[in-house]
C-alpha cells in the first residue's frame, strides 16, 4: 500500500503512533530496495516518513506536556 501526500494532507485523521511507525519501517525497506533508480518513488516516500516523523515528534511532545 503506497499512500500520496496528497492523501495524507487530505485525511482528516492521523495514524496511530504504532502504525506510523511501522508504515516508517516499510519506507524505509522500500527506499533501500528501490534505490535511486525509482527516485520519484524514493523521494515521494521519504516525503511520507518526514510527515509522520512530524506527526509522531507532535504526538510525543503533546504526552511530554500532559505528564508534566
Amino acid at each position: 500500500m503506497t499512500t500520496t501526500r496528497t492523501e495524507l494532507t487530505a485525511a482528516p485523521e492521523t495514524p496511530s503512533f504504532l502504525s506510523a511507525v511501522r508504515r516508517i519501517e516499510a519506507l524505509t525497506q522500500e527506499i533501500r530496495r528501490e534505490g535511486l533508480g525509482a527516485f520519484e518513488k524514493a523521494e515521494a516516500a521519504y516525503t511520507e516518513v518526514e510527515h509522520l516523523r512530524a506527526v509522531l515528534t507532535a504526538r510525543i511532545a503533546d504526552l511530554r506536556r500532559r505528564s508534566a
